[in-house]
């Protein structure tokens, strides 16, 4: 018996050995030579601007009442029903909470009374039903009450929901860039049965007909996204997305939409007048909604719903469920900062510009931080395992040694600058690793054989894998009592969501050992933001800035981390490719620029790798790769079988000259702001900066020519 229990074991090691160890290469990593026509005329790229100037209609102003002028703008009022105007004095346009001359639009009453209201609120009535209701209704008896009184440059707007038995007050201050709304949280009553959910405050500001105005709506999807005015649209539904996505303590919907940045904007005429709205107070309770114009109206809008109490689904049976709302209104006014732009500034570049400026005055951004030479981000996975007949199979991707010889094969070509980071350094591996799991496992080597490189230690608390169901305890129980857990890799592992009390308490011996390692790299935290049943949102977000006291490199960091940020990686170069954006934009890298040190998402995944360099040559930031030591096809059977194309033996050549063609494009601009873009033609860019230095890019398969300039096809021009 003894001699066949020691022959399966010497046949399941054979097994072992020969899985891991069969074969050594894999497929060759092929750069394509040339690029699609129709991947340059799709929404991955931003079009050639259409300049038509826009001659606002003479706006019909026998309704409205002056409030407040100060030297740049004059606040008017409609008393029926609150809508405002904003008239910019130096270019006589008018921005409208309403419509210009509504009506000469065909809309039904419904829908007119809610363009003349300044608030919309959702409640929930005495039979549990969800009801909508605007300011102005069918009968001016069940209208809302209303009143204001003028204090300066502040009104204060007095708002009573009689037949909803709902009011509040709320804040319009005009000042000299443009003026801020804000609802008074503690005026919030209710009087009646009705219970406040959901509340819109001038939801109509921008509204464009069709293809009327010759503009766009900007959003900050990915690293920006253009909603162009056109008569159609590619969805006919309303689209939301949150502001910092969706809080997991309430739903495990994976896949939603996020925003990063509490901000979006309105542009009614390129380079003519434009509307910079920030979310000041309130972006973790908000949702961004946009409406096309194949919805109910022909109309394009764009606003921020504030939820004030959210609900959950709880499951009560096998067949039956109750949604249940909180009891209580949320504590956080909402409110909202709009910028009035015009002229040069009045496109997505002067958006960027403008929060930029914002920013630095409340030290957000730091230029102390900014890159002072081209430098390429080389994230390694170091251990994985997979799960085996009997136990779990770990194996070493990349140890010690292993990445010393990536090293100089990379230094001995002329790659002097490179920040490595390193994950799977932990016992078993990768997808063992937890908020508490970062012990150093020394199979890996020694960490003195790594000394002389520059590396920090990947660390992403908020996750943890198993390949079995047994939930550990520190999971997040979600509001419903069930723990988080999603399904990976049809049912073989399972990935848990750790709970913001665990790694709060773990975290600062994490950021310590890991800070004397070498350097800590902050993933999940940098851009996941869960509540619990004791820590709100705005909480957890606050605990954030508690647990740093420095600034240290992230992951996608969200804004709220941003001021916590001296590094950014896997910074995206696109939006999140919904169908019905029509441009791709750098904001955020503009926004960035000459203050923050960027790097690029995975080159080495990109189904377009001459077309992403020439982005990240474009957009001014650093290039990054994920890899390997030993080839990617031995994580096929691990949790990590995604990763693939990371063999370094496959990608040594193509990361060498990816760095210098970068560093000769950028090596004159690095921590330099960029303060203009444009695309000449279609596939055809020129990027401009504060030291003078202008690059052209050409993403085509022709030769491209403006300006005296001439670029060779998939390449770049520095000038200056």
């Amino acid at each position: 018996m003894k001699k066949l229990n020691l022959l399966i074991i010497l046949i399941l090691c054979m097994f072992f050995i020969f899985e891991t160890y069969a074969a050594e290469e894999d497929d060759p990593f092929e750069i394509p030579i040339s690029v699609s026509t129709t991947l340059i005329d799709s929404n991955l790229f931003t079009r050639v601007e259409d300049l038509e100037v826009y001659n606002q209609p003479a706006a019909d102003m026998t309704n409205f009442t002056e409030l407040v002028e100060n030297n740049t703008f004059i606040l008017y009022v409609n008393p029926n029903g609150l809508a405002i105007r904003i008239l910019n004095k130096e270019t006589g346009y008018y921005w409208s909470s309403d419509v210009v001359n509504l009506s000469d639009y065909e809309l039904t009453g419904a829908w007119i009374r809610r363009i003349n209201s300044a608030i919309t609120i959702d409640f929930l009535n005495e039979s549990n039903i969800t009801v909508t209701s605007s300011m102005l209704q069918r009968r001016s008896a069940e209208n809302a009450t209303t009143s204001f009184e003028v204090n300066g440059d502040v009104v204060t707007f007095h708002v009573d929901f009689e037949v909803e038995q709902i009011k509040l007050d709320y804040t319009v201050t005009l000042t000299e860039k443009g003026f801020d709304v804000k609802v008074l949280r503690d005026t919030i009553e209710e009087y009646g049965p009705n219970r406040l959910l959901k509340l819109s405050i001038y939801e109509f500001f921008g509204t464009a007909y069709a293809d009327d105005i010759p503009g766009y709506f900007f959003l900050p999807s990915g690293n920006g996204a253009l909603i162009r005015f056109n008569s159609s649209s590619a969805i006919s539904n309303v689209y939301r997305a949150r502001f910092y996505g969706q809080d997991k303590y309430r739903s495990n919907t994976s896949g939603d939409t996020l925003l990063n940045y509490p901000v979006f904007g309105i542009v009614h005429g390129v380079n003519q007048n434009a509307l910079f709205v920030e979310v000041k107070d309130g972006a973790e309770y908000a949702e961004y909604i946009y409406t096309p114009p194949t919805y109910q109206t022909n109309f394009h809008s764009q606003n921020a719903l504030f939820l004030m109490r959210e609900n959950h689904v709880q499951p009560l049976s096998t067949n039956e469920n109750i949604t249940i709302y909180e009891s209580e209104i949320k504590d956080y006014n909402p409110e909202l900062s709009y910028t009035i732009l015009d002229g040069d500034d009045a496109n997505y570049i002067g958006f960027a510009q403008t929060y930029k400026e914002d920013l630095i005055n409340r030290g957000v951004l730091n230029n102390a931080y900014k890159p002072t030479e081209v430098s390429m981000h080389v994230d390694v996975l170091a251990k994985e395992y997979e799960k085996g007949l009997l136990f779990k199979k770990n194996f070493i991707m990349t140890s010690f040694d292993d990445l010393k010889s990536i090293h100089h094969t990379l230094s001995d070509q002329g790659v002097d600058q490179i920040r490595y980071t390193i994950r799977g350094y932990n016992r078993g591996g990768y997808s063992d690793r937890s908020y508490s799991n970062y012990r150093l496992d020394r199979q890996l080597g020694r960490l003195g054989d790594i000394d002389d490189l520059n590396v920090e230690f990947y660390y992403d608390p908020t996750i943890e894998f198993s390949y079995t169901n047994n939930t550990p305890s520190s999971s997040l129980k979600m509001i419903t009592r069930r723990q988080y857990s999603v399904s990976r890799n049809r049912g073989e592992y399972y990935e848990y969501l750790t709970d913001i009390s665990y790694i709060k308490d773990e975290f600062p011996e994490a950021f310590q050992t890991l800070s004397d390692r070498g350097g800590i790299a902050i993933d999940g935290i940098s851009n996941e933001l869960n509540s619990n049943e004791s820590m709100t949102r705005s909480e957890v977000v606050s605990l954030y800035n508690d647990l740093f006291e420095e600034r240290v490199s992230m992951y996608r960091p969200d804004f709220y981390n941003l001021n916590n940020t001296s590094r950014f990686y896997m910074n995206l170069i696109y939006h999140n490719r919904s169908r019905f954006f029509t441009d791709s934009v750098p904001f955020e890298q503009i926004l960035l620029s000459g203050y923050v040190e960027v790097y690029s998402q995975f080159l080495n995944f990109s189904p377009n790798i001459n077309v992403d360099v020439l982005k990240v040559i474009e957009y001014g930031i650093n290039p990054a790769f994920f890899i390997t030591y030993r080839p990617s096809h031995l994580l096929s059977g691990s949790i990590s079988r995604d990763l693939y194309a990371t063999y370094f033996g496959n990608l040594d050549e193509y990361m060498v000259d990816t760095y210098k063609k970068v560093d000769d494009a950028l090596s004159d601009v690095i921590g330099h702001e960029i303060v203009w873009r444009e695309v000449l033609d279609i596939g055809f860019v020129r990027v401009d900066y504060d030291n003078g230095v202008s690059i052209f890019i050409n993403y085509t398969n022709q030769t491209m020519t403006d300006e005296g300039v001439t670029v060779n096809p998939l390449d770049y021009y520095v000038r200056g």
